[in-house]
């Protein structure tokens, strides 16, 4: 064990490397300053990864099993594991598949097979061991290889890499698989009350009791986000926040990420009424403009069957329960307060139109991985009809979300479609 070497990185996580045949450094553990695990390697002596395993914020452990299956898509592929908490490594049940990579030398970010299989926080735990074996590596730039370039996996990279600086329209160009990454790896921290907190530049997420808060700005990207990781003063806050304000404070932090305070949810009151017609048609619309077009007749389907409530949430802005989902009467209620305050008619149209785009990124996560499953569960023959159908509605959507829209904003403003 005398050829272990030990590093401690700007924000108190504790690493282990040994010495691989080729010379270079090969990733054994980490962990954070309190001591918590957060990263096993086992190598074998070629240099080749047996498996690896990554700790998640709830403290549950994904595992990586390299050249476990052959995928039709991309040939060789490794697994994903969930795992006993314990040592060694123990797998209890398969998640997903993503093309095989070398873990001595990743020449690229590799598809996953099924996003929507992995737990809260795996896909970025995996994004960032990849990160940190880069960086050990000494590659300068690496790019995403596969035909899932979204703008989810965009925002997930960031939190683990950096998009060249210089690049115009970074979203556009990785979404044409022309985007080169560098890799930054966070550093995680399990501090006490159950807290997670991700640091790298200061502190850019926590996660707290099953969700997860962010920092708005990721370079010269502006997330949009019902929870938010925000600086005032000395101290960090995590926040719900709507309509471009906080709304509610739930911990505060240090700048080094240690828990200063937990602060209780104020209890939701009200009483839950159905969304409009006028409010299920924007909706549908504005959820399916920002999505990719094949998804639409998927989404408005969705939309039209599930149960769209406002009502009373607690702790959140939007809350799912089965084929419910309910949105917070905070944001009504905010709206109605603000619009008096609004200059001019165009302002207040502005207004309107910010508050329903507001609800549709609330719905639009849930409703998006309804209409996924909706349209996989498809037999074959099913699914090429409701491509067909997609394409044939496609000049038809711009005028749908326009018409929607403009009848639900000429209620908006007439005090119209609105919880009391």
């Amino acid at each position: 064990m005398t050829d272990l070497h030990r590093t401690v990185k700007p924000h108190g996580t504790v690493v282990i490397h040994r010495p691989g045949p080729s010379g270079r450094p090969l990733l054994v553990s980490e962990a954070d300053r309190h001591g918590t695990p957060l990263t096993v390697a086992e190598w074998d002596d070629a240099g080749r990864l047996c498996h690896a395993r990554v700790r998640l914020p709830d403290s549950s452990w994904v595992g990586i099993e390299p050249a476990a299956v052959e995928s039709p898509a991309w040939g060789p592929s490794d697994r994903l594991w969930l795992l006993e908490p314990v040592e060694p490594f123990r797998p209890v049940e398969p998640i997903t598949i993503f093309q095989s990579v070398d873990y001595g030398a990743v020449g690229f970010i590799p598809p996953l097979a099924e996003p929507a299989r992995l737990p809260p926080g795996a896909g970025t735990a995996v994004l960032n061991f990849l990160a940190t074996l880069l960086v050990d590596q000494d590659a300068p730039r690496v790019g995403y290889r596969g035909p899932y370039a979204t703008e989810q996996l965009f925002t997930a990279l960031l939190e683990s890499f950096r998009h060249d600086p210089a690049a115009p329209s970074p979203l556009e160009r990785f979404m044409a698989s022309d985007l080169a990454w560098t890799p930054a790896p966070h550093e995680r921290l399990f501090a006490p009350a159950g807290v997670y907190v991700q640091l790298r530049d200061g502190i850019e997420k926590v996660a707290f009791r099953g969700r997860a808060y962010y920092r708005r700005r990721w370079q010269d990207v502006v997330r949009a986000e019902p929870r938010v990781v925000r600086t005032e003063s000395a101290r960090v806050l995590c926040s719900l926040w709507a309509l471009g304000e906080a709304v509610e404070d739930h911990l505060i932090l240090d700048p080094a990420g240690e828990v200063l305070a937990v602060l209780p949810p104020a209890p939701a009151e009200g009483t839950a009424l159905p969304f409009s017609l006028a409010w299920r048609s924007a909706m549908g619309e504005l959820i399916a403009h920002g999505s990719t077009p094949l998804l639409r007749p998927s989404i408005l389907g969705v939309v039209e069957r599930l149960g769209l409530e406002w009502g009373a949430v607690t702790g959140d802005l939007v809350e799912a329960a089965g084929d419910r989902l309910v949105v917070s009467l905070r944001l009504p209620r905010l709206f109605r307060q603000r619009l008096p305050a609004q200059p001019d008619q165009g302002e207040r149209v502005r207004a309107a139109l910010g508050f329903a785009a507001e609800v549709a990124r609330l719905l639009g996560p849930a409703v998006r991985q309804k209409a996924q499953a909706t349209l996989a569960a498809l037999p074959e023959p099913g699914q090429r009809a409701a491509l067909e159908l997609a394409e044939a509605t496609f000049d038809a959507a711009a005028s749908g979300l326009q018409s929607s829209l403009d009848r639900l904003v000429r209620a908006l403003l007439a005090g119209k479609d609105l919880p009391a």
